[in-house]
């Protein structure tokens, strides 16, 4: 039987959603929609691998291992091996639906889409010379790594970001001047065309996706901008961010006010201290073992 979509997502350490997620595929096939979920998996700590493992185990989903993922330490590489192993099943599986949805399942899924907005979006595929629908955001859209359009790239953005470190305050003003004012002009109740958007969820014509690959030689940038970019060269269309398939803006990518933006950052700063931490003793461990 021909499936009506498939999903491909990367889970870990989203216990928490995953019910979102898993409601959201039961959701289409209570309206008789026949849905496939491939579901990569890498190094969970919160129960996610056993919520899917359970899943897959019942058919719900195909869990994908993805334990390669660990060996690279740049995260934008890394996420571009997992996504390309999620796409590389896909195509494996010999599966011709009528679209595939590729999509987040942390925080960002934990209000899913409604059905009929969902197969709006798709609907828009069916257009001349659109490829892709990405969901908007609220109350802001928020994903620049992923976005292109004739006037405006972020490809540098994690570099710019990286060199206003030096304190807080030169921080916080990077954040107030280079991204929140370019993620306020991309949430807007019209249709924005583009040549590359995510933002949480995004569909694609399956002709079209399988044209792609996350993979590229070179500097590391969002895997997502590698793959549209490849998609609008081998097909000359563009890609849609639909004002009606509205995400919530995870609460990690709000814009804040200062102080809690200070207080955002110095957790982070904590819990990546701890995590070296954990690491350098579990390296000592097991270097005494030996």
């Amino acid at each position: 039987m021909r499936p009506d979509v498939v999903f491909l997502s990367l889970a870990r350490n989203c216990a928490a959603t995953i019910p979102s997620f898993l409601g959201l595929l039961a959701a289409l096939r209570a309206e008789g929609l026949t849905v496939v979920a491939f579901v990569g998996e890498n190094g969970s700590r919160d129960g996610t691998r056993e919520l899917l493992q359970r899943e897959d185990a019942n058919g719900r989903i195909v869990l994908v291992p993805t334990p390669f993922m660990a060996e690279e330490p740049d995260r934008l590489k890394r996420m571009a091996l997992g996504r390309e192993r999620l796409k590389n099943e896909f195509e494996a599986a010999g599966l011709e639906p009528r679209f595939v949805c590729v999509l987040d399942i942390d925080n960002v899924i934990a209000s899913p889409p409604s059905i009929a907005v969902l197969l709006a979006a798709a609907a828009k595929l069916e257009r001349p010379g659109i490829f892709g629908v990405s969901a908007t955001s609220r109350p802001h859209y928020y994903d620049l790594l992923a976005f292109q359009d004739d006037l405006r790239s972020f490809e540098t953005l994690l570099e710019e970001l990286a060199g206003s470190r030096s304190n807080i305050f030169a921080y916080y003003r990077f954040f107030c001047s280079r991204i929140y004012p370019h993620q306020q002009a991309l949430t807007d109740d019209r249709e924005i065309e583009c040549a590359s958007t995510f933002n949480g969820l995004c569909l694609y014509r399956t002709d079209a996706y399988r044209l792609g690959s996350y993979l590229q030689p070179g500097p590391s940038i969002c895997e997502h901008l590698v793959f549209n970019r490849r998609l609008a060269e081998r097909t000359g269309a563009r890609m849609l961010i639909d004002p009606g398939l509205i995400l919530n803006t995870p609460i990690d990518h709000s814009q804040q006010s200062f102080l809690p933006f200070a207080w955002r950052r110095l957790r982070k700063l904590v819990a990546l201290s701890l995590l070296q931490t954990h690491l350098s003793l579990k390296t000592l461990g097991s270097s005494s073992a030996g």
